[in-house]
């Protein structure tokens, strides 16, 4: 009760132009919906597949540029660390090696390296050889040890056996125009004692070449490429000097060379990160990708899409607005004029317009209540007419009862005059019109219809000399199933006369079984007449328009055939099996219909 009366039943569309409206809003906005949807998330999904292999192809190509620049520094230290003038040089027994000599190797040196510089493309080379020699006077490749003795790059590489990289970030404690390179640094150990360092081998290249390569990488306006060695920042291409949200990133940092990109999450921001090592020098390259620099060009189409489908819908709206106006003012002509023959004016009529379906509606409706005109007009000749048939059959009610009565009269007269045969027969035949009639009721039991068909074979074998010999079996549970009448006489009829009076000895059997299988009857009715072929079936029992001429006895049967197809429908009817020669075998199928109480 109380969801009635907080809650009362409003149908949402109530008119048809609210529904004309939501079907248009059906058919066009959520299909332009749908595809703007689908349109933007597989432009999304394309436009981020495109900014990370873009963004893959030139971190890759700043990964291999940043390793051939120290694969270079490599090749000069593997090159120089077994050049016998580099150890010459930083020998420390002046016994084998006298002052001329050690200037012209100190002249030959510095040629050497530069002629590796300007080769290779490095930015210089240097010796600092742990002596006291002098060498000549302008030289700067050659330098001594005790002058790098305070650096701390010196302090990392002392005592080390394996070549070492520094970048810019490792010479803070040298002179500014020191730290604009990246180097490679190995020292030279004595051959005669291992433990004797001689001198190290320092190669540079300039930082702002290398430092030039990464910052013509970055495909996104905000993605960053960092230089890192473990987790200390060696380089960053960030306009903004190290801050905590580098230092941040840096820690989320993926494994390097897993060649995917990684989502992190660092100081509160999303970010898409990838590494890859730097092979010998320890170091590794990571690039970043900031999540609103991939996806700014899709959320900036998205808002752009969203207004197109806005724009459309309204305009969408006021077409089917504009449309629904013209249909609907003449379907509510057409209603209005439905209202007044309901309220009993029966000659109004609409006025059709247009050629679309509502006209036609207009004019059907027209030629409808025309017709309907036509059918009141006949229906009042029909009851005329009616009133006329039912006077005429009350008098043809007379009729049978006159038959009867004459009937009886033979019988008692034969009775009187002691002939049995007239007064059997004159009896069957009163029996056989009585069932015929049955008192005006089209459905009778199955029992009386086989009594009826009875009473036919008996009269005609007292016509016939007792020439057909008759079987008759009835289930008792199919004894008051309700079946039409006349059914089993003309197809017995058709049995005898066109199947066993055919034959030379005009004699027969005649077997009659009818037995109920749950909700259906089955009645068979077999003879041993001169039974048919093919086409003689097909003439006599198909129930198609499409037939043959009528042959004898072929108009009873097929009457049959129709009316048990509208009493009962498929898949009830008749069956008919033949043989020439042997006999026919007729199979009835019916519904197992029990009598109303």
């Amino acid at each position: 009760m109380k969801n009635k009366l907080f809650f009362p039943h409003r149908p949402f569309l109530k008119s048809l132009k609210d529904k004309l409206l939501c079907t248009y809003f059906l058919l066009v906005v959520l299909p332009l919906g749908f595809f703007t949807l689908y349109t933007y998330l597989r432009v999304r999904s394309v436009i981020q597949e495109q900014t990370f292999t873009a963004m893959q192809n030139a971190f890759e190509d700043t990964v291999n540029s940043m390793q051939q620049s120290l694969d270079k520094l490599d090749t000069i230290i593997d090159i120089l660390a077994m050049d016998p003038l580099v150890y010459a040089m930083a020998s420390n027994d002046p016994e084998d090696y006298t002052y001329i000599h050690r200037l012209e190797d100190s002249d030959k040196l510095a040629l050497t390296f530069e002629h590796l510089c300007s080769l290779s493309g490095i930015e210089r080379i240097r010796l600092y050889a742990n002596n006291d020699y002098l060498y000549a006077s302008g030289q700067n490749s050659i330098i001594q040890l005790r002058e790098a003795s305070d650096a701390s790059w010196y302090h990392t590489l002392s005592g080390q056996n394996e070549r070492m990289w520094f970048a810019p970030t490792d010479f803070d404690d040298q002179p500014l125009q020191e730290q604009s390179y990246f180097s490679s640094m190995q020292v030279i150990y004595n051959p005669r004692n291992v433990n004797e360092p001689l001198a190290v081998l320092r190669a540079d290249a300039d930082a702002s070449h290398m430092i030039s390569m990464v910052e013509n990488t970055s495909v996104t306006e905000n993605g960053i490429l960092l230089l890192l060695k473990d987790k200390e920042i060696l380089y960053h291409s960030s306009d903004n000097a190290l801050s905590d949200a580098l230092y941040a990133i840096a820690e989320e940092l993926p494994v390097p060379d897993t060649n995917e990109w990684v989502p992190i999450q660092a100081d509160g921001k999303h970010y898409y990160a990838q590494c890859c090592s730097l092979s010998k020098s320890g170091w590794y390259m990571a690039s970043i990708l900031p999540f609103n620099d991939i996806f700014r060009l899709s959320h900036e189409l998205r808002f752009e899409m969203l207004l197109v489908v806005i724009l459309v819908s309204i305009i969408a709206y006021l077409l089917a607005v504009a449309i629904s106006q013209s249909t609907l003012n003449r379907i509510s002509i057409l209603t209005k004029t439905m209202q007044s023959v309901q309220e009993g004016n029966v000659n109004v009529r609409p006025e059709p317009s247009g050629n679309d379906e509502v006209a036609q509606l207009m004019g059907n409706f027209n030629k409808m209540m025309d017709r309907i005109d036509q059918l009141m007009e006949e229906k009042i000749v029909y009851g005329q007419q009616i009133k006329n048939l039912e006077l005429k059959a009350l008098q043809a009610q007379i009729n049978p009862h006159f038959l009867y009565n004459s009937l009886d009269l033979i019988n008692c007269t034969a009775i009187s005059h002691s002939v049995p045969q007239i007064s059997h027969m004159v009896k069957a035949l009163g029996q056989f019109y009585r069932l015929s009639l049955s008192g005006g009721s089209e459905q009778i039991p199955l029992v009386s219809e086989m009594k009826h068909a009875q009473l036919y074979v008996d009269i005609q074998n007292m016509r016939f000399k007792n020439s057909i010999q008759t079987h008759w079996s009835l289930d008792k549970e199919a004894e008051k199933c309700l079946i039409i009448k006349i059914i089993l006489q003309p197809l017995i009829e058709n049995a005898i006369i066109h199947g066993i009076f055919e034959k030379p000895s005009k004699h027969g059997t005649l077997h009659v079984c009818a037995k109920r299988n749950n909700d259906a009857i089955t009645i068979t009715i077999s003879d041993d007449g001169v039974g048919m072929n093919d086409e003689e079936v097909f003439a006599n029992f198909h129930s198609s328009t499409e037939r043959v001429a009528d042959t004898s006895g072929g108009y009873g049967v097929r009457n049959i055939c129709d009316r048990l197809r509208i009493a009962y429908g498929e898949p009830y009817g008749l069956l008919c099996e033949s043989t020439p020669g042997k006999g026919t075998t007729i199979t009835i199928s019916i519904p197992a219909i029990e009598p109303v109480q």
